[in-house]
């Protein structure tokens, strides 16, 4: 039985991470979202990969709210069942929101840039992190393992707290009905941003990868696209501060995915920190609150397999 895997997923909109685990040995596969119709397809050939044709339990990981073992990705197409899934796979099955996934990585995590603050206490633990969306969790130590509140966080109404951001927020409300964290603080975000920014200067935005404004904005050879990656950062900061006051996150602060820890120095050199701390009146208390930048790979999986027996994790409405 102890040879026999357990699988875990972390699927998002984009890339669908898998990972066979026995023991200490981990086998990954990374494979492209988009290319499969139905989730039934994407688990076979991700078994079909690992090369593994029985498992112990399986913990998916989806990004999209799951509700009593049902979800399907917000950004995507493929819906996701649990019991459907366990009678496919012949094993126990649990679905979890992605962030769900991510929170319960927190305590496992060896990999963590600090930003700023003391050290942390014990206390609720949040986790963002801008990807195809952006995913919200909140950690809370409980009498046996953990417990996640389950977060749609990311869709929250985007507030501007300077004369440009006010400036840039008007222009993006004339573009879309309504303006979330999520339109600007994600991959399309930090494109829908380049075009407001674009127009703030009044030129025309000619880039559509957000890895390009990420490159060309690191290096500042390309004014907009570098005032455009300070403004995604700025904002960033703030939705962390906002969500270290909402839950008095005396753990600390965690950005995850896979946007910010690629940005490197030009993170502490950002006004990611100082927007965080920006609290009218809280500064004291949320100057001591650690932000971390996460830096491990595939934290989705670490989480994922955190929940599979973790007595204290709930499921319902992740």
């Amino acid at each position: 039985m102890t040879d026999i895997p357990y699988l875990v997923a972390d699927i998002g909109a984009t890339n669908a991470r898998f990972a066979a685990v026995t023991g200490d040995d981990w086998r990954t596969v990374v494979m492209a979202t988009g290319d499969y119709l139905n989730a039934g397809q994407l688990f076979d050939a991700a078994r079909e990969t690992l090369a593994v044709s029985q498992i112990r339990a399986c913990c998916a990981a989806i990004a999209g709210p799951v509700v009593a073992g049902e979800g399907e990705i917000t950004n995507g197409v493929l819906r996701f069942s649990a019991s459907d899934l366990a009678v496919q796979l012949g094993a126990g099955v649990e679905l979890v929101n992605d962030f769900h996934a991510q929170a319960m990585a927190l305590p496992h995590l060896k990999n963590l840039s600090q930003l700023g603050g003391k050290l942390p206490e014990a206390g609720p633990r949040v986790v963002l992190g801008p990807g195809s969306g952006l995913g919200v969790g909140v950690l809370l130590p409980a009498a046996e393992g953990w417990q996640v509140l389950p977060s749609e966080g990311g869709h929250a109404d985007l507030a501007a707290g300077t004369m440009l951001e006010l400036e840039v927020l008007s222009l993006l409300h004339q573009q879309f009905d309504r303006v979330c964290w999520e339109t600007v603080l994600s991959g399309p975000g930090l494109v829908n941003l380049y075009g407001a920014v674009s127009a703030v200067w009044g030129s025309e935005p000619r880039i559509e990868a957000p890895e390009e404004i990420s490159r060309l904005g690191l290096d500042a050879s390309d004014p907009v696209c570098h005032q455009t990656l300070e403004l995604f950062l700025g904002w960033l900061g703030a939705a962390a501060g906002n969500l270290a006051l909402t839950f008095c996150a005396r753990g600390g602060v965690f950005v995850a995915g896979g946007i910010v820890p690629a940005l490197g120095d030009f993170v502490a050199e950002s006004p990611m920190r100082r927007r965080f701390e920006e609290r009218a009146g809280l500064e004291d208390y949320v100057r001591d609150l650690p932000l971390y930048i996460v830096g491990d790979d595939n934290p989705g999986l670490i989480g994922a397999l955190a929940c599979i027996g973790n007595p204290a994790h709930q499921t319902e409405g992740s």
